[in-house]
């Protein structure tokens, strides 16, 4: 009886070590899983298949050093309503284009940033013929790389 008693305990003990063992290899699991996600890079464009808001994307890829986050995906969100909204374009493209640009004009050592580029079109009073966010975005990096500020580019791009 002694012995069964013995048996019985070790089984016990056993048991106990591999549920314990099982659970520390799930939360290890978990853990490796949420690291894995984390280390996943941005894409480099906004199609229909990323898991994502054009507005969380835009923050994210941008250059911008952005203190608060939340309250910077709520501007870029609603400067995108407005860009849809002006220019006929979806969020996606127009979130697109806004870092297309942006990485344009970093290769040519111009430090500006997606979501400012945004708001600065978004702000730009209307031209004299419709044209699209796409069409704007390459005559704005057309003329900025010929060394023009932005109010002559603003001023250039209102006479169009």
């Amino acid at each position: 009886m002694p012995f069964q008693r013995f048996l019985v305990s070790l089984l016990g003990i056993i048991l106990l070590i591999n549920l314990t063992g099982c659970d520390a290899q799930e939360e290890s699991e978990t853990v490796d899983a949420l690291l894995q996600q984390e280390e996943k890079p941005l894409p480099l464009w906004l199609d229909g298949e990323v898991d994502m808001t054009p507005q969380v994307w835009l923050v994210e890829r941008s250059i911008a050093e952005v203190s608060d986050k939340e309250a910077e995906v709520q501007r870029t969100a609603e400067l995108l309503l407005v860009a849809a909204d002006r220019f006929g374009e979806s969020h996606r493209m127009i979130a697109n284009r806004s870092a297309q640009l942006e990485d344009m004009l970093q290769e040519q050592h111009y430090n500006e940033t997606a979501v400012d580029l945004l708001a600065w079109f978004v702000d730009l009073p209307s031209t004299k013929s419709p044209h699209s966010y796409s069409a704007l975005c390459q005559y704005y990096y057309n003329l900025r790389t010929k060394g023009l500020e932005k109010l002559a580019i603003q001023d250039s791009l209102l006479t169009m």
